[in-house]
């Protein structure tokens, strides 16, 4: 195998279905050798099947896939492709320098030795004097150096990188940059896909934005900035009619807050969060991976202790996060229970007195008549409650896992990404029971990584960078999600700023 690839790697007019999910549609995109490419998009858009395709893990339903001038065949170029993700897929149990050699073991009883070749490598990404330590004592991004030098020592010549300084502080995620810029240098294509706008304009030569299944633009040169990829994500995008009714919500302005945060403190993560919420407003906090929003949604759901003071209602501390909070994961498989039917998991939150009895006897005939009203309120698309859960569309599963969570009637809902991998129909519906949700008194907090989500469904946004929290942006301010968009850009670098000055 040659030390690069000429020609680099093709896709033409590339589709790929999953049944009647289309995740990409018609998808051409040239690879090049010696540049660094950013692969830009929303979530649902396509770009973990594209990476998945450049990998060789997934084939084309259509299309065509060439790797350096020939037919893309797994089989034969099996090595030439490594995939760096955001959690090193490394064993923990074994030396930095063990992890290296995996995959070269042999079939003989001896471990094999350090070749001269692999401590080159090693030394070269600053990782030779710990060959001998221990994976799990390292630090990750020790770990992520790990990886890179296991696929540079068996000559892979594409890297792909997911999302992979995410938990890296600054100075790390400044070497793990280095790093990347030395592989592009050496010949090799290397891909990063991020949701990092300032990593993609700082690091790549170009960047595809990737929307429905298809790279809709690639910028390049004195195009590629932070505020034109911000435009690029939303533009043409198909919008619900969420943001109308979002304007008509009647709003008490003299109505105490639903919730209210002072000083809230995570030690390493955020620190003194000042933070309202008013009755009848659901409220977004967006931000990156790392930056202290998802943890700050979830810390308000009393995943994390965290000092300062939270009143909820009448309530304060623990007891008001159990008496008046639900929190609703990005992940539906946190939520429901796969060998539960639709009716159990709509119910699987309400206490005893609602479906148990004496010696916590079930209440059946109570149970089936509450699945059935849930079943309607909630807008739930099935034939009978008593159906398997998983049988069900991934939007009707997403909201029965909202549904199981207001059921209880919390005070405040908190939402992890609410409509992550659902079609438009079902996003449009969830939106709807949100909206129902906060007109009768009750907040909605919710962690967003798409701007288009927050412009749909959002009175107002904070944006949380480096776990700072900026001030908030009414929506209604805004006629287009252009607009928003680089409005929170900007907020993102005012932050990013005033965390290096402070």
């Amino acid at each position: 195998m040659s030390d690069i690839l000429e020609k680099g790697i093709s896709l033409r007019g590339v589709t790929k279905t999953y049944g009647s999910t289309v995740a990409l549609a018609q998808l051409d995109l040239d690879l090049c050798p010696g540049e660094v490419l950013g692969v830009a998009g929303p979530n649902g858009a396509g770009k973990s099947t594209l990476v998945r395709m450049i990998a060789g893990e997934e084939r084309p339903t259509l299309g065509e896939l060439t790797f350096d001038g020939r037919p893309w065949s797994p089989s034969v170029e099996w090595q030439a492709v490594a995939v760096v993700h955001q959690e090193p897929q490394l064993f923990p149990n074994l030396t930095v320098a063990e992890n290296v050699m995996v995959g070269r073991e042999g079939t003989g009883s001896r471990r094999p030795r350090l070749g001269s070749a692999d401590a080159a490598v090693m030394e070269a990404l600053g990782i030779g004097h710990l060959k001998n330590k221990l994976l799990e004592d390292c630090s990750l991004a020790t770990q992520q150096r790990t990886e890179i030098a296991r696929a540079v020592a068996r000559d892979s010549k594409v890297f792909l990188f997911d999302e992979p300084n995410s938990a890296l502080t600054a100075e790390e995620s400044d070497e793990l940059f280095r790093e990347i810029r030395k592989l592009a240098e050496t010949g090799r294509i290397v891909v990063l896909v991020t949701h990092r706008l300032e990593d993609l304009v700082a690091h790549c030569n170009r960047v595809a934005v990737v929307r429905d299944g298809r790279v809709r633009t690639i910028l390049e040169g004195d195009a590629l900035t932070e505020e034109g990829l911000a435009r690029q994500l939303v533009v043409d995008s198909t919008m619900t009619d969420a943001a109308d009714s979002v304007a008509e919500r009647k709003r008490d302005p003299d109505a105490p807050p639903v919730f209210t945060a002072r000083g809230w403190t995570l030690p390493g993560v955020f620190a003194g969060i000042d933070l309202d919420g008013p009755p009848n407003e659901i409220i977004a906090l967006m931000g990156v991976e790392g930056s202290g929003a998802r943890e700050l949604l979830r810390s308000l759901a009393g995943l994390d202790r965290c000092s300062g003071r939270l009143t909820i209602g009448s309530l304060s501390g623990m007891e008001a996060v159990d008496r008046y909070t639900a929190y609703v994961p990005a992940t539906r498989q946190f939520s429901l229970y796969s060998n539960y039917s639709v009716g159990e998991n709509l119910l699987v939150r309400l206490g005893r007195p609602e479906i148990a009895g004496m010696a916590f006897a079930l209440k059946k005939r109570q149970m089936k008549t509450l699945a059935e009203s849930a079943v309607q309120r909630f807008m739930v698309k099935t034939e009978t409650t008593t159906q398997p859960i998983r049988s069900l569309s991934g939007g009707n599963q997403q909201k029965v896992a909202i549904a199981q969570a207001l059921n209880c009637s919390p005070k405040l809902l908190l939402l992890e990404e609410p409509t992550r991998g659902v079609d438009i129909h079902s996003k449009s519906e969830i939106y709807r029971l949100l909206q129902t949700y906060v007109e009768e008194g009750n907040t909605v907090l919710m962690f967003c990584t798409e701007v288009l989500e927050i412009y749909e469904a959002a009175d107002r946004v904070h944006v949380v960078s480096e776990g700072r929290l900026s001030p908030a942006l009414s929506i209604a301010d805004y006629d287009h999600v252009e607009q928003l968009a680089t409005d929170i850009t900007r907020l993102e670098g005012e932050q990013r700023s005033g965390a290096v000055a402070g």
